[in-house]
């Protein structure tokens, strides 16, 4: 007796465990993957696609993923899923950075919150901006690099040190110089600033910059023989300035110009 009694305790525990992990379980960690239909069902919900409403899009990215092959092939509105999940992309990538709008010349602008505080903080940097103007359906990328100090400096030449590469923009590489005074906490300082629209040669310096161990900016004058010149060593936060405006850039390019305009409304 003794012994079927030690026989029962050993079955009754195993069932106690069983029903233990079955109540610990997800139900749906047993569920069968959805069929095509259950998917495009799923992807015709999603409807109009903004950050807010996230959640359709990864139901059925989530759903679409649990297919074989074969199946994901049988899905007949896969482009809208595909569509869904770009536009989401752009949104992401362009809610980390500032806009600027121009209703009457119909422009904006994208840049990264950093520039605006490296401004208002007096600290020189070298920023990156995407516009898109009227009548023009992919985005424009623009380089700025501010030098803001204590002198009057009046570059007209740019050296950029990052790693073992060197890259030199004289005032010619620029689409124009500004320069003026502004003030920092009621002190008055100097700004000077050159800008270009990005192209190849920007785009392989930038390449280096975001990889080097350390990139320092030189904003110098030469002037009949004598250099002056100001150094700034680039931030880590800098380059995820940078590195974010690229990302939006990039994403903003691998579309059509009609996925960007729904991806912009």
């Amino acid at each position: 007796m003794k012994g079927a009694d030690r026989m029962r305790r050993k079955i009754t525990a195993i069932i106690l465990a069983m029903l233990m992990i079955l109540t610990l379980t997800p139900m749906n960690a047993f569920a069968a993957a959805p069929s095509v239909q259950e998917v495009e069902t799923l992807i015709a919900q999603i409807g109009t696609v903004t950050r807010e409403n996230r959640s359709a899009v990864e139901k059925a990215v989530n759903a679409y993923n649990q297919l074989d092959d074969a199946s994901k092939a049988g899905v007949s509105n896969f482009a809208v899923l595909a569509e869904a999940q770009q536009i989401l992309g752009i949104k992401d990538a362009l809610a980390k950075l500032e806009m600027h709008q121009d209703k009457v010349e119909n422009t904006k602008i994208w840049f990264s919150p950093y520039t605006e505080k490296c401004e208002e903080t007096g600290q020189s940097v070298v920023a990156l901006c995407i516009g898109m103007k009227e009548n023009i359906n992919m985005p424009m990328l623009m380089m700025s690099m501010e030098y803001i100090g204590d002198k009057d400096l009046r570059m007209n030449a740019i050296k950029i040190r990052a790693g073992d590469n060197k890259f030199t923009y004289n005032s010619g590489a620029f689409e124009k110089i500004e320069r003026g005074n502004i003030k920092i906490n009621n002190i008055e300082k100097y700004a000077e600033r050159g800008t270009t629209w990005v192209e190849e040669f920007d785009i392989k310096m930038l390449k280096e910059f975001l990889s080097a161990d350390e990139v320092i900016v030189r904003f110098q004058r030469e002037n009949y023989g004598t250099t002056e010149y100001i150094d700034h060593t680039v931030t880590p936060e800098e380059r995820q300035a940078i590195t974010d405006v690229l990302n939006a850039y990039n994403l903003m390019c691998s579309v059509s110009p009609e996925v960007l305009h729904k991806a912009l409304a």
